[in-house]
């Protein structure tokens, strides 16, 4: 029995294996149709489950997708964007202020139209969950407070009709910002695009940045949030700004859809690593984020 259970698996992997070679070396081209399930169990004198499960693999690996009723497809693979880090002036990415359609069409035409249920921006005074806490250093339970930014970028890199979408949130110790609360000084740090940051930094700097990135399988939510198939892997990359000691102040974490994002570095691929990106760089380098 174990003999005949290693060679149903070996014969699934075989199919999965052909297949993903044919779809690399370009021999089934992107939205093109694969074999038929009846072609490959005849090809490969297999039952219809065996083949299931090795179109299922690929589906996995984002190189295919299934339409009902028509059969198996190869993925188009979406133009990719960038990413950039930077070692210089770092953007407050959730400030409502940097949202880029409030930068290129103001802020009133931005919000004008925009679905209620589905905000722009937000920014609340939440309790810290075990994740928030051990980003911020504190305990959890500990008020945080919550900014968070859905951009819609890239409307060239489109696959199944879907623009890439980016997830910002900020993370900030309430205790660093007091202020928050009062309607005055909370109206300033929603409409003044760097205001949240020169206030941390005028009262809790000189200050250091870290960043990290890394990647997982997406969560459902966040799936549903930036428009990605099923065992997609999302991209997080994490910037801490913190005291010369290492304590954190404020977390931003962006989220990215890692088949439709690469990563870069600014001072490799800017003309001058000592000058920002000027817009038409950006622009022309099909750079979506500076972080």
């Amino acid at each position: 029995m174990q003999s005949s259970t290693e060679d149903k698996d070996a014969r699934w992997r075989v199919i999965a294996t052909d297949l993903r070679a044919a779809i690399l070396d370009g021999r089934y081209p992107p939205g093109g149709a694969l074999p038929s399930e009846p072609e490959l169990v005849r090809t490969y004198d297999v039952s219809r489950p065996t083949v299931r499960k090795a179109i299922d693999t690929l589906v996995s690996e984002g190189l295919a997708y299934v339409m009902r009723g028509r059969g198996s497809f190869v993925r188009p693979m979406p133009e990719r964007r960038a990413i950039i880090i930077t070692d210089r002036d770092r953007p407050d990415l959730a400030a409502p202020g940097n949202h880029p359609d409030v930068q290129e069409f103001g802020w009133n035409l931005a919000l004008r139209d925009h679905d209620p249920d589905a905000p722009l921006f937000t920014g609340d005074k939440i309790t810290a969950n075990r994740d928030i806490a051990a980003m911020l250093n504190v305990r959890p339970g500990h008020p945080v407070i919550h900014r968070r930014s859905m951009w819609h970028r890239g409307h060239t890199a489109v696959i199944h009709g879907a623009s890439a979408r980016l997830e910002i949130n900020s993370y900030t110790n309430a205790d660093m910002l007091p202020d928050w609360d009062d309607p005055k000084r909370h109206a300033q740090y929603r409409k003044r695009p760097a205001f949240f940051y020169q206030s941390l930094i005028r009262e809790h700097g000189p200050v250091r940045w870290m960043t990290l990135t890394s990647a997982r399988i997406a969560y459902e939510d966040e799936r549903a949030a930036l428009g990605m198939d099923y065992a997609e892997a999302v991209l997080l990359i994490r910037r801490t700004m913190a005291h010369p000691n290492g304590h954190p102040i404020e977390v931003t974490e962006v989220k990215a859809p890692a088949n439709r994002y690469e990563i870069g570095y600014h001072r490799e691929l800017a003309d001058d690593a000592e000058a920002d990106f000027t817009p038409q760089e950006l622009s022309k380098s099909g750079i979506d984020l500076v972080i």
